[in-house]
């Protein structure tokens, strides 16, 4: 009915924390709360999984006071596995907005503000927008056909602009 101060505490049955536990580390605590059924682990105390006592080989989960850390500290890969129909969401918490999107052998996206810019298809990669490249494109097998129809005269509108020269090895057909 009170405190009790043990120095070694072995058990080799059944324990039965009817209250809050707290488990002091030597610079991060571990806590069980009860009242909300939370494991908290304060900033800096890691949950390693697959390591053991002394060693820190395997998948480690911690948050440093300012950012949260899943790291595969082992020698293999970190592998996030999914089941047929579901799909991985990368998302805002402010407002829901999607982030990235990857479906099970399906499509995987890229998203900006809510707004989808990149999707990979089975015939390739959809890009939705303005696209900038700051170097050079390179075209390895042709390129089919600009969809864009708008007639135009000018150097600055159409379904092609080009602003610099052109280097043409072989044949032009227009």
């Amino acid at each position: 009915d009170g405190t009790a101060n043990i120095d070694t505490l072995d058990v080799d049955g059944t324990s039965n924390f009817a209250d809050d536990v707290v488990f002091a580390g030597a610079a991060a605590n571990i806590s069980f709360d009860q009242s909300t059924d939370d494991l908290i682990f304060g900033d800096g105390a890691k949950a390693i999984f697959g390591g053991s006592p002394g060693s820190t080989d395997g998948l480690e989960i911690t948050h440093t006071g300012s950012d949260s850390l899943i790291h595969e500290n082992g020698t293999g890969d970190l592998n996030l596995a999914m089941e047929a129909g579901s799909k991985i969401i990368i998302q805002s918490s402010t407002n829901g907005n999607h982030l990235a999107e990857f479906a099970y052998e399906g499509a995987s996206k890229l998203f900006f503000n809510g707004s989808e810019k990149i999707e990979t298809t089975s015939g390739g990669l959809n890009v939705s927008g303005i696209t900038t490249i700051s170097d050079r494109l390179q075209v390895t097998s042709g390129i089919s056909t600009f969809y864009d129809t708008t007639q135009s005269s000018s150097a600055t509108t159409g379904a092609v602009v080009i602003d610099g020269g052109v280097g043409i090895a072989k044949n032009l057909n227009v």
